[in-house]
């Protein structure tokens, strides 16, 4: 059976203070101890390190994931988009991910020299160059794009600072299971946001489960879910090769915050 999380905080058991008067100067008044601090604490930090060791120790690797994602649906009502996809890594600068959903279905491709992402219900893609390592090319598509993207951080050249910024506090909240694995939940709260991540409970600490609630008013949540973890992959000659596929068209890369569609077709 899993154990029960712990809490954030434990109450504090109250108790009657007898107050004792002397005869001739009177006690000052007690005072009360501020909170401690919040802290990134140690055995968060360890746990952290331990899975960004396991990911950047890996030269590729493959997972399977599906995601909810709240959007704002107005007059102050957010609703859930469902998803699921795969992500294929090969460090230092080659990735390929595919995502279903209900905003649509989207192919990306990276090979150190472009990026190019697909609409595979509109058939249409577009191409840019670019070139550095995975982290770096991520970071200008969330630029490009204004967007955010979840799974940034651990496809990052260093997870743990990415997931740490200075500022960043957090704890351990307890253990629980996900998939008969049995995992540690932990909850960081940074500049960059809420995240809440779910890491085995093993040496490997691979991370099944994250939740990111982005800073603003809105605090809009994304949980991921990751399966089907291959640290060992064998990987295709041409799994970061992008072939177009028969009558697909061409446009030109997105402008910030659009989506493609064939509608941008010259």
């Amino acid at each position: 059976m899993p154990r029960t999380p712990a809490p954030f905080w434990r109450g504090l058991a109250g108790g009657a203070l007898a107050l004792l008067a002397a005869c001739a100067d009177p006690t000052p008044a007690a005072v009360t101890s501020a909170p401690p601090a919040a802290v990134l604490e140690e055995d968060v930090s360890a746990a952290l390190r331990r899975m960004a060791n396991t990911l950047t120790s890996a030269p590729a690797f493959t997972l399977n994931f599906t995601t909810l994602r709240e959007v704002p649906a107005g007059a102050g009502q957010s609703i859930l988009l469902s998803g699921s996809g795969a992500v294929v890594a090969a460090r230092p600068d080659r990735l390929y991910a595919a995502v279903g959903s209900d905003a649509g279905s989207f192919s990306l491709w990276y090979d150190g020299r472009n990026f190019t992402a697909l609409n595979t219900f509109q058939n249409v893609y577009a191409v840019t160059p670019l070139s550095g390592d995975i982290e770096t090319a991520l970071k200008a598509v969330e630029a490009r794009l204004g967007v955010t993207l979840p799974i940034l951080p651990l496809l990052a050249n260093d997870p743990f600072a990415m997931l740490t910024p200075a500022g960043t506090t957090g704890r351990h909240i307890g253990r629980s299971i996900i998939r008969d694995v049995l995992v540690d939940h932990y909850a960081l709260n940074g500049p960059s946001g809420h995240w809440e991540i779910w890491l085995e409970a093993a040496p490997s600490a691979l991370p099944l489960r994250v939740s990111f609630v982005e800073p603003g008013p809105e605090r809009l949540r994304t949980i991921l879910d990751f399966q089907s973890w291959n640290l060992r992959p064998r990987l295709p000659a041409n799994t970061f090769a992008f072939t177009p596929p028969r009558d697909a068209a061409r446009a030109d890369f997105l402008p910030r915050g659009e989506a493609l569609n064939r509608s941008r077709t010259p």
